[in-house]
């Protein structure tokens, strides 16, 4: 009887459901949703039958059963008028099978009950593709008032051409770069709008190069190759509109930096190149930034701040790569330094360069040895990164035995307890 009671259950039933769609198996939660949200209908238990039956149309949609997808939404409406996923859901599948006009609908009444911005960007998506600029500028506007991520400035700024000034456009793409420098599209809005009104080539160049490296395999590589070459003969030429004043302001401060190298003064260089830095960041220039921070490791290749500085920023545009040659280089420098050891060895574990990993934390322990704290911290680094006990251990019984009046032997202790 308990058996029989669970089977019938719709919570026990929505819960397999779930399990089943996790699996990957569409077909298989569609029938548990479905039967969930028929029980549940008997008992009468509100909101979640809408739910059920959201979860059904959402099931049978991945299992490519769009008619089983299309009644079960419905169902899911019936029950709940402004149930955000299922008016959603439904309006992305017309949108699917070009029922544009219904689309909107649906997709109106999400945006209604949501706090969200994906249905005013999907009804943005169909008035550019019905030709209505202007209606999708006014989605995107209020999308942008809830949530200004990166789609939403990215479309803002293509959708609104015959609102916005070329800056403004510029301002609203050098945001989206800034918020996540791995959305293509952004990259590539922002280089062509550089591109086609002659402004700063370098830039271009930049956002161009970072769209390749996101989208190696787009069909629009080779145009984006072809304009990378007329970029390069611009930028040689100076055939393009000037001044660029965040360019000429990063440029002055580099010049500055250049000649403190000259004189042999370092830690000036490096102070001009961060306040290059500081400059292109409050201006949202990426390209002016990678500029600024590598200057300051070709000024002073001897300085572990400036190669990790340059490190953490690559690290952040998502070139990881890049960004692990310049933590070597500041491990290398100053294998004692402890701020860059625990970004190194993560990274490293993480690229799968475990021998490299090792490497860092053997030098750092030998530069190291009589600072506790930092030896502490390579135990914790070789069971975190490397899930290596047995160093770990080692590392976790030096201390106790070399240093009996640290102040954390407890915490120690319990690490190699557990």
């Amino acid at each position: 009887m308990l058996l029989s009671s669970c089977g019938r259950d719709p919570a026990a039933l929505n819960r397999k459901a779930v399990e089943a769609l996790n699996e990957g198996e569409a077909a298989k939660a569609m029938r548990l949703f479905e039967k969930a949200a028929e029980k549940a209908a008997e008992k009468s238990e509100g909101s979640e039958v809408a739910d059920m039956w959201a979860h059904a149309g959402l099931a049978a949609a991945r299992a490519g059963r769009g008619g089983d997808a299309e009644a079960f939404l419905m169902k899911a409406v019936e029950v709940s008028p402004s149930h955000v996923e299922a008016n959603y859901n439904l309006g992305d599948l017309y949108v699917q099978q070009n029922r544009l006009d219904e689309a909107v609908r649906y997709l109106e009444s999400a945006s209604i009950s949501s706090e969200g911005t994906e249905p005013l960007e999907a009804l943005a998506a169909i008035a550019l593709r019905q030709g209505k600029l202007d209606e999708a500028y006014t989605y995107l506007q209020q999308a942008r008032v809830r949530d200004e991520n990166v789609r939403v400035l990215t479309s803002l700024a293509v959708a609104g051409k015959q609102h916005l000034t070329v800056s403004q456009s510029r301002d609203l793409l050098q945001q989206a770069v800034s918020q996540d420098p791995s959305y293509a599209p952004a990259q590539l809005n922002l280089a062509a709008l550089l591109d086609q009104n002659r402004l700063d080539p370098a830039q271009a160049m930049a956002h161009y190069q970072a769209f390749l490296r996101l989208e190696p395999e787009d069909d629009k590589v080779p145009l984006v190759q072809l304009r990378l070459q007329i970029m390069e003969t611009r930028e040689a030429s100076g055939n393009f509109s000037r001044p660029d004043p965040e360019r000429q302001e990063v440029e002055a401060l580099l010049d500055q930096a250049s000649e403190a190298a000259a004189a042999g003064n370092q830690s000036l260089a490096i102070q001009y190149c961060l306040q290059a830095n500081a400059a292109a960041t409050r201006a949202q220039r990426s390209d002016l930034r990678e500029r600024a921070l590598r200057a300051a490791t070709t000024l002073a290749p001897d300085s572990a701040r400036a190669q990790f500085g340059f490190g953490q920023f690559m690290l952040g545009q998502n070139r990881k790569p890049e960004a692990m040659q310049a933590f070597a280089a500041a491990r290398s420098v100053a294998p004692g330094w402890p701020m860059t050891l625990r970004p190194a060895v993560l990274l490293a574990a993480e690229l799968g360069r475990n021998t490299q990993a090792t490497e860092f934390l053997v030098q750092a322990e030998a530069a190291g040895a009589a600072n506790p704290d930092f030896l502490l911290e390579i135990g914790d680094l070789y069971a975190e990164a490397l899930n290596n006990e047995r160093e770990s251990r080692r590392v976790y019984e030096l201390i106790l035995d070399g240093f009996p009046t640290y102040a954390q032997r407890a915490q120690v202790q319990a690490r190699l307890d557990r």
